[in-house]
């Protein structure tokens, strides 16, 4: 049996000091970065494990991780044993420090160096690594490690923590399936996992049967567009609904138009959407599957059915001027979604969009691929007023005193049905039927 290291990169490069509004924030905290530029008391966070590095720890139980280790814990980590291989987890921001890291482990005498994660897409590491993986890794670090084939892919419990305002509770996280081959021309993940690889019920029932014993205040699924497989999802909505777990999920406006009082009635507590403009020309630009009206509309139904509406949302298209993009984001203001991911648009290495890009691109240092950053030659603003509207249109959109207002009235609607059903009586839910 071959010892195997896995890690992120460290802790020193997942703490960014100088986020949008030139406050820190923690990239392993989702909400906090949508929200970096609101201060620190008003910002929302959920943080959120390596979840790659818990499918393989679950699947190849005798491989040791790191999860968000410092630097010193790493170089501890290397020299405690003599490894056959160390794999490094890391994104395209994040790739400086992994060949930094791959380095040590070179020096340490490690023979194996694997690199991990959408980080495997940047250009220029293979000096640095013996093996890519791209898309999951249980397989063939399996392979690796026992000399045999994966005979299935099995779903981990995966807990993380919500907060805002001091107050948090645990969430969990959950897979339907992984990868897509939608086509987007600004993701990734078509190039790095392409597959759509369904998880097993079974695993998925183990997964939910955990979730409700720790008492979570929702489960977030994280599959890249949920519903795209119908019988899938619905089997997985019905788990949940059994389960009384409420959850939120990535999905496109079009797969739950029309459905939301009857997912209400099934325990959605809400919906990420990809807003990304409100410019159709921009929408058909990068091969969004959707209108502006019709993505509108599903935000409009998640609101008035008492529904997270949640977002994501792209500034700086070529076209758009300043004056351009700051509309946009007042139109984006008035939809009072509960929180919304602004970023800038970027061309990410190996996607379509890069393709198209790439005699644009003049940012040569990887650190600043990360969606906050401009890292192209726009024709109509530069580095310092990217930033800049970034920052403004973060504090405009996500406004702390409408999230606590929203986060009030979910507890009052917790509480009033949790009286309902210890009293026996019959409810309405916020869909008008019974519950």
């Amino acid at each position: 049996m071959k010892r195997v290291l896995l890690t992120t990169a460290p802790k020193e490069a997942l703490v960014e000091p100088d986020g949008i509004g030139g406050n820190w924030y923690d990239r392993t905290d989702t909400y906090m970065a949508w929200t970096c530029a609101v201060d620190l008391e008003d910002r929302l966070s959920v943080t959120c494990p390596p979840t790659g590095l818990r499918f393989i720890k679950h699947n190849v139980p005798d491989v040791e991780i790191l999860e968000y280790p410092t630097w010193a814990e790493y170089l501890s980590a290397l020299e405690s044993e003599t490894w056959d291989m160390v794999g490094i987890s890391f994104y395209t921001w994040s790739t400086p420090v992994a060949i930094e890291m791959a380095k040590v482990a070179r020096e340490a005498g490690v023979p194996e160096i694997w690199a991990g994660n959408y980080g495997v897409l940047s250009p220029g590491i293979d000096p640095y690594f013996t093996k890519k993986v791209k898309g999951a890794g249980e397989a063939p670090i399996h392979q690796y490690v026992y000399g045999t084939p994966l005979p299935r892919v099995r779903h981990p419990a995966m807990l993380g923590e919500s907060g805002f305002r001091g107050l948090k509770s645990p969430v969990g996280y959950l897979y339907s399936k992984r990868g897509c081959n939608i086509g987007c021309t600004f993701c990734s993940t078509p190039i790095f996992n392409p597959k759509e690889e369904a998880i097993f019920m079974e695993d998925t029932y183990a997964a939910l049967d955990e979730y409700r014993d720790s008492d979570v205040a929702h489960v977030i699924i994280y599959d890249e567009s949920f519903f795209l497989t119908n019988k899938l999802a619905e089997q997985v909505v019905d788990a949940l609904a059994e389960r009384e777990l409420p959850w939120i999920c990535l999905t496109r406006a079009d797969l739950i138009r029309g459905r939301i009082p009857e997912l209400t009635d099934r325990y959605m507590d809400g919906a990420i959407v990809g807003i990304e403009s409100y410019r159709d020309k921009n929408m058909a630009d990068v091969k969004k599957r959707d209108d502006v009206y019709n993505v509108r509309q599903t935000v409009r139904e998640l609101i008035d059915n008492g529904r997270r509406a949640l977002g994501t949302f792209m500034v700086g298209f070529a076209e758009d001027s300043i004056e351009d993009m700051q509309y946009d984001i007042e139109q984006l203001c008035e939809e009072e979604l509960f929180a919304c991911q602004l970023t800038l648009l970027t061309p990410f290495h190996g996607t379509r969009l890069y393709r198209q890009m790439e005699h644009l691109v003049d940012e040569p240092d990887l650190s600043k691929h990360d969606l906050y950053n401009l890292v192209w030659k726009h024709p109509k603003m530069n580095r310092t007023e990217a930033r800049d509207l970034l920052a403004w249109a973060q504090r405009k959109v996500n406004d702390p005193e409408r999230i606590a207002r929203k986060l009030k009235q979910e507890m009052k609607e917790k509480v009033r049905k949790e009286f309902a059903r210890r009293s026996g009586t019959t409810s309405l839910s916020p869909s008008g039927s019974a519950s």
